[in-house]
């Protein structure tokens, strides 16, 4: 795990590239209690800090392959991620909170460090798991599985009764036809 102390980065900036390899994101990912899937390669990032007055910018990309189960089949399949992001971070002792605040959007954007260092590995992690989506799925047309029977509706279809739902609303149906 990649980790720079802000005292080393020179005026002109630091320019970085590091790969996380799988055994490595396998003992980070054992801290977190619900992750649902692997990464199928190692984690490429590139990443530039640069120090503007008491903020440090970060630009950067990373690059992986995640094993994601899909959403609708239950099938595993491969996911590939190629990111880029900048971000502003600050010192978290340059800064005063009152108990309660409302934040701007401004606010939402800032990014803290702590103890004059900086964890980048765990930042090109949260730039993966960002990209991950809420549902994923093996492919866009993906049927899923019968709700009865349980057969994967991409391979062949069922002989299951498919029941027609009806809603209270669909009285409606019979205004609009009239």
């Amino acid at each position: 795990m990649l980790t720079i102390k802000i005292e080393e980065i020179p005026d002109e900036g630091l320019n970085l590239e590091w790969v996380e390899e799988k055994d490595s994101i396998s003992t980070y990912l054992k801290n977190f209690s619900n992750i649902d899937f692997e990464f199928e390669s190692p984690m490429k990032s590139k990443m530039k800090i640069v120090k503007a007055g008491k903020s440090l910018l970060l630009k950067g990309d990373v690059v992986a392959t995640l094993r994601l189960q899909c959403g609708r089949c239950l099938k595993e399949f491969s996911y590939p991620i190629s990111t880029h992001f900048d971000l502003n971070f600050y010192s978290i002792k340059d800064f005063s909170f009152p108990e309660e605040l409302e934040l701007s959007e401004e606010d939402m954007e800032m990014n803290f460090y702590e103890g004059g260092e900086i964890h980048l590995s765990e930042i090109a992690f949260e730039q993966v798991f960002l990209e991950i989506p809420y549902k994923p799925l093996c492919h866009e047309d993906c049927k899923g599985l019968c709700p009865f029977c349980g057969q994967d509706l991409n391979l062949s279809s069922c002989d299951c009764i498919k029941e027609s739902f009806n809603s209270s609303f669909s009285i409606l149906k019979k205004l609009i036809k009239s």
